[in-house]
């Protein structure tokens, strides 16, 4: 009988101590998954692009392509739907071939509906970094990455003129709204 009663006694004890650091555990799983899942990772970077028509290369530096707030080096998750999707990608400074991406998950097509530039993705062919890429406007922007669009006819040798690594830094440390 004793043997009892302390097994008895032994899975209380058990159940007051072991439950209860289970629960705490659950919890804070929870809460740091659920944390990293709300707040916005932060995000900043840059990448190239530029889009020819008929032999013509098309310029983006226009005021009315520009988004004008200085980027946000630090995100909140209180932005407005309208706010995290301009800040996916975007222009600055009137520079119009240097996009800033400040989102995760931005997408080549964020950009042209950020700058309100309408393509019908069904006749252009996209270049990035020199790769032919079907469907590239669903393709993630990447830090660097060069994307060269074709629109009608135009000849290869435009290729040539992707937006380089080089050239995106040194624009970025010029921006006035940015800076990287």
């Amino acid at each position: 009988m004793e043997i009892m009663q302390i097994l008895k006694q032994a899975n209380k004890r058990f159940l007051f101590i072991i439950v209860p650091l289970i629960i705490l555990f659950l919890t804070t799983s929870a809460f740091f998954i659920l944390k990293n899942q709300l707040v916005p990772v932060k995000t900043h970077y840059h990448a190239g692009f530029v889009v020819f028509q008929d032999n013509k290369k098309l310029s983006f530096s226009d005021s009315k392509y520009m988004f004008i707030e200085p980027c946000a080096l630090s995100q909140k998750s209180a932005d407005s739907t309208a706010v995290i999707q301009i800040k996916k990608a975007h222009l600055h400074d009137n520079v119009g071939d240097l996009v800033h991406i400040e989102r995760t998950g931005a997408k080549w097509q964020d950009l042209f509906t950020n700058i309100n530039f309408t393509i019908d993705y069904s006749s252009a062919v996209g270049y990035i970094n020199g790769k032919k890429i079907v469907d590239f406007q669903t393709q993630s922007i990447r830090p660097y990455d060069s994307l060269v669009i074709f629109i009608g006819k135009n000849d290869s040798k435009f290729l040539k003129q992707a937006v380089t690594k080089d050239y995106m830094i040194k624009m970025a440390k010029k921006s006035t709204t940015c800076g990287d």
